[in-house]
């Protein structure tokens, strides 16, 4: 910047136009450095490079203010203000999606318990089902194993085929044992989801803002 101190304060004292030194006296620029030094001239000073500018006229009237850039770390809240607010937006418009989604599906909140304890029984008969499966290999390997047991108590080597076969059962018995605790699972997520529409459905029906929209179909 040109610093030119005394040339303004003649400027400002006479109101007169800056003799012709190459100051553009409709656009006099001043600033504050770091260590709060003004500075003042034609071109912002290289001190001023995170600061404020301040605009004058010739008479020394503020015409325009130039906000100092922001700081790294005020770019990153920006931008992470930014996220939140879109993540938030996003949020609020799936939750819209799914009341109108519940609203249009349910009649009434005794549909829902309806639909859960249908799939809660589908579940459980194939729960049942696997339970019945499992027995008579449970018993068969009771009876491999202490066939192997006898055999190797009598100092021999167990045959491969009754070895390879008590693997297989074994393995069978894990892989029904891990669906029976898989549907188990899909039970606790359907109640879980059944209380979270249940109580989101009463909160819909009390709101006249949203009970109409109860025969509104969702696209």
């Amino acid at each position: 910047m040109r610093n030119t101190p005394f040339l303004l304060a003649v400027v400002l004292a006479l109101g007169l136009s800056a003799p012709t030194v190459g100051v553009d006296a409709a656009k006099i620029k001043k600033c504050q450095d770091a260590e709060g030094k003004w500075h003042y001239g034609d071109r912002a000073a290289d001190a001023c490079a995170r600061s404020k500018i301040i605009e004058l006229s010739d008479q020394g009237l503020r015409t325009k203010v130039i906000d100092a850039p922001m700081t790294d770390e005020e770019v990153q809240n920006r931008a992470t203000d930014q996220a939140e607010a879109e993540a938030e937006r996003k949020r609020a418009a799936e939750q819209a999606r799914r009341d109108r989604q519940l609203l249009a599906t349910y009649g009434h909140e005794n549909d829902i318990k309806f639909i859960r304890d249908r799939k809660l029984a589908q579940l459980e008969s194939s729960i049942a089902a696997t339970t019945e499966t499992v027995k008579p290999l449970r018993a068969a390997l009771k009876r491999m194993e202490a066939e192997a047991a006898g055999i190797t108590t009598k100092g021999k080597k167990v045959p491969q085929q009754l070895t390879t076969q008590i693997l297989k059962t074994r393995q069978q018995i894990v892989r029904h044992e891990a669906a029976t605790d898989k549907r188990r699972n899909e039970q606790d997520a359907i109640r879980q989801q059944a209380d979270a529409d249940l109580q989101r459905y009463r909160e819909l029906k009390a709101d006249p803002a949203h009970s109409s929209a109860s025969t509104t179909k969702t696209p």
